[in-house]
């Protein structure tokens, strides 16, 4: 499950990224309009997926070299 914290940096971080590419791309206003909200909704998938990657980098630190 996602965590409190992490959902709020994941949705700071898309809001950061959306505001930044509205106010920088003028012209391509419409679309990221379009897809904020698609964006928004799927924070918890991508910080699932994110925390899952950092599990798996944890897992293979603990891992002894001589198992390879």
């Amino acid at each position: 499950m996602c965590s409190l914290k992490t959902m709020v940096k994941i949705l700071l971080g898309i809001g950061a990224l959306l505001l930044a590419a509205y106010l920088v791309f003028p012209e391509s206003r419409p679309t990221i309009t379009a897809i904020a909200p698609a964006l928004l909704v799927l924070a918890c998938p991508l910080a699932m997926l994110m925390m899952g990657g950092m599990n798996d980098e944890k897992k293979e630190k603990k891992q002894d070299p001589d198992q390879k």
